[in-house]
């Protein structure tokens, strides 16, 4: 199995993101494309997965800032509670939600990881 941490993980997402798929570039991307492919243009399925590909990335670059938000509320919290600032009841609570994100993104990255080595496998 692969270990990596999720700073590493969030890290290599964004080295190796398409800039493409920002937002920015999509409303570009789709006009170019329906300029150049009158058959793009009538349809509009170009567009589409463009359109899904930018929803895709969005929704993981939220994920994960969510994830690490998470983490470091719970940090925070446990570190108040060492101070004498936090109550236990917060310190569970952090500390809860911050094992059910880990364990979340862990599920993610073993559906991934899983996907890539059934690709592998396929005979091109």
């Amino acid at each position: 199995m692969i270990e990596m941490s999720v700073g590493r993980v969030a890290a290599a997402y964004a080295a190796n993101r398409s800039p493409i798929a920002s937002g920015a570039n999509l409303k570009g991307l789709a006009e170019t494309q329906a300029a150049t492919s009158p058959l793009s243009a009538a349809n509009g399925t170009d567009a589409v997965a463009a359109s899904a590909e930018s929803d895709f990335g969005g929704f993981l670059d939220k994920s994960i800032s969510q994830a690490v938000d998470t983490l470091k509320e719970s940090e925070r919290v446990s570190l108040a509670a060492v101070s004498g600032k936090a109550s236990a009841q917060d310190v569970v609570r952090s500390v809860l939600a911050a094992e059910m994100t880990v364990q979340s993104v862990v599920a993610i990255r073993d559906k991934m990881v899983q996907a890539y080595q059934e690709i592998m496998r396929i005979a091109v």
